[in-house]
């Protein structure tokens, strides 16, 4: 009974920070306080890209984040294991076909759902440059390929022009030139003869405009397909094959960036950080990441309050609105931190709890990102201290969104840093 009391006790009358925040199914009477770190950006150098069912292509210019670009190198595997056999074969066309999920920042003009009663995305049409060029050198399957991995290309170029792509498009295709022709018509491969004598390409997509592909992988329309004629004897048969690319082929994301302003510092030493006190910077790609850190706060709230229980915490991460991006990515993810510098994700993620602008999606009235880290805080309390917390974009490799946050700095940021809220009660 006196554990009951205690834990429906209200003690904080002078303070409501945080009351606004509480979902209603997890609003518990108790003890409000809040908890504020420290924070910088730092540059995410090994980001592995292999074999990712979801990958980007185009690039971006900001003034904030400056210039990005997103590249793809992919094998060509054939459809058989066996390889292939063209003989008396000779190739009418090549293909190569893409299948998008999203165009970046095109994806998100709808009209007005008010004035029309329906959702409908614009019909807006980009004209597109892609470049498809035949590898130099092979890829290799046991190899783990990186964001800052290049693959040396060939002259042999495929595809040079313009594709003009519309916004409500899921498929991109255009047909290769004849430079590919040579290496299949009347050949006979085997499977790995077939990898080293075609090796694999490099796409690259620029337009006039910003503009960014997310491209599935796993599509089963992501692939080459080549059309073709077979003469043998008086018969005559046309045939088409499809050649695996991305999904059953090995893959990988090529990013890179040439930061500006305030990032400038990572082009010359990609191990620094830069201090959050204002801002802190979270680009897509995953070429930034940001470390908060809590640990004077919860040394100071353990030793204050050795017995709490928190009936509720989380991480609210407001937006710069003076530096604040028309798209803000969905979701953020939060890892936790440890003195050896691995990480893992936080209890909280993984225990069924979903709500509406809560775990870390963006929320667009609040102007905030809020993750719900109760589990997590109260590990934190327990072992008396705060090894970092590390702030991700979700779905990085496949993300073309980016945002500013504000920092810990309550005079930087209008009284509004990052912070812990948390809801508590103590039984003793």
């Amino acid at each position: 009974m006196a554990l009951a009391v205690a834990f429906t006790a209200c003690e904080d009358e002078e303070s409501t920070i945080g009351i606004g925040l509480q979902d209603p199914a997890t609003l518990y009477h108790g003890i409000c306080d809040t908890l504020y770190g420290t924070a910088e950006t730092q540059f995410e150098d090994s980001l592995n890209t292999t074999g990712y069912s979801a990958g980007l292509l185009g690039t971006y210019s900001d003034n904030i984040f400056g210039d990005a670009e997103a590249i793809i190198f992919t094998q060509i595997n054939c459809s058989a294991e066996s390889g292939l056999n063209y003989s008396h074969s000779t190739i009418d066309s090549i293909v190569l076909s893409l299948s998008i999920t999203g165009i970046y920042p095109y994806e998100a003009d709808t009209i007005d759902s008010k004035l029309h009663r329906f959702n409908r995305r614009k019909s807006t049409t980009i004209p597109l440059t892609f470049e498809v060029r035949q590898l130099a050198e092979g890829m290799d399957d046991s190899t783990i390929y990186y964001a800052n991995d290049v693959i040396p290309v060939s002259n042999n170029i495929l595809f040079n022009d313009i594709v003009s792509v519309n916004s409500r498009d899921t498929m991109v295709h255009f047909r290769l030139n004849n430079n590919l022709n040579s290496l299949l018509a009347n050949k006979e491969y085997t499977h790995d003869e077939f990898l080293e004598a075609i090796k694999g390409i490099r796409i690259r997509m620029s337009s006039a405009t910003q503009c960014m592909l997310n491209v599935n992988f796993n599509g089963a329309q992501t692939k080459m397909t080549v059309y073709r004629t077979h003469i043998e004897g008086s018969d005559t048969t046309h045939l088409e094959e499809a050649f695996a690319i991305g999904n059953g082929a090995v893959h990988f994301n090529h990013f890179s960036h040439t930061y500006t302003g305030d990032l400038a510092v990572f082009n010359s030493n990609p191990t620094a950080s830069i201090d959050g006190s204002r801002y802190l910077f979270l680009d897509p790609m995953g070429g930034t990441k940001l470390k908060l850190n809590f640990d004077n706060a919860i040394q100071a709230f353990h030793a204050a309050h050795p017995f709490a229980i928190i009936h509720y915490a989380e991480l609210v991460l407001p937006v710069a609105s003076d530096k604040a991006d028309d798209m803000p990515p969905y979701s953020l993810l939060a890892l936790r931190n440890f003195g050896d510098t691995t990480s893992s994700y936080i209890a909280d993620m993984s225990d069924g709890f979903s709500s509406t602008g809560f775990d870390g999606s963006y929320n667009n009235t609040q102007n905030l990102y809020r993750l719900r880290i109760t589990q997590h805080t109260q590990k934190l309390l327990r072992q008396g201290h705060d090894e970092g917390t590390l702030i991700l974009i979700n779905a990085r490799r496949s993300s073309a969104r980016r945002t500013v946050l504000n920092g810990y700095n309550a005079n930087l940021t209008g009284n509004n840093p990052i912070r812990i809220v948390l809801v508590y009660s103590e039984p003793f």
